[in-house]
Parts: structure tokens; sequence; C-alpha cells
């Protein structure tokens, strides 16, 4: 996968990121958020929605060969449970991952990475996990 950005200095960047299989990918990341709550776990989830080549279809599509695994529907589920408002730990941590200060800006990514995400889960009818 391909990104580019800018870093903090200004400097343009694009480098080439490998990842995991998707599913995998979002299930594992969605058990650490779950366990440990550390905001870069909610800011890759956040990303591999935004960013995935193709959009939230294609990464559904990709994701779909797993769903049926009960840790994938656990993790899965986590994740939803996270970023079920837009006030919930997982946009919130989104925000914080990227220190954003502006309010509206804060206001802004936490509703996109609501929206993503809330899309993919809603995609592969993902119910919220509870203990």
């Amino acid at each position: 996968m391909k990104i580019k950005g800018t870093l903090p200095n200004g400097a343009i960047n694009e480098v080439t990121i490998n990842i995991a299989s998707a599913g995998p990918f979002l299930v594992t990341k969605g058990m650490a958020l779950w366990d440990r709550l550390k905001e870069k776990d909610a800011f890759d989830i956040f990303f591999c929605c935004r960013y995935f080549p193709g959009g939230i279809e294609a990464l559904a599509e990709a994701i779909k060969p797993v769903i049926g695994n009960k840790l994938a529907k656990e993790g899965l589920g986590k994740i939803k449970a996270k970023f079920n408002e837009v006030n919930g730990i997982g946009p919130v941590g989104v925000a914080d991952f990227m220190e954003l200060e502006d309010p509206e800006e804060r206001t802004r990514i936490q509703r996109e990475a609501f929206e993503f995400v809330n899309e993919l889960m809603k995609q592969l009818e993902v119910n919220v996990f509870s203990e």
C-alpha cells in the first residue's frame, strides 16, 4: 500500500508499506484495542478503513473470507464496540494519536473515523462484542 503525506516539518513523503491480510490485521487490532486502549491501535484501524485500495467495499470483500471465524467475529465486534459513537474510545483515540489541537479538526477527524469504521462494520454485518 502506498501512502503519501506531509511530515511535521512540512516535507512531503511517499512510502510503500506492507501489511498483513486486511482481515487478520483488523482482527488483531480489534483485540489489542479492546485490551490495551492504545491510540495507535485505533488509528491503525481508521487508517486501514480510510486508505485501503479500492475503498471500504474492497476492504469488506477482502475480509469476507474470514468473517465466519469465531475470533474474527470477536475482533471485529470489539472494533465496532469501540467505534460505536463519534465520542467513543476509537474515534477519540484516532484524534489523540494525530495530536490534533484544533477543536474543529478533532471533531472532523472523529466523525470521519466513526463513519469509515461503521460503514465497514455495516457492510460486514458485524455485531457489537460484549463480554
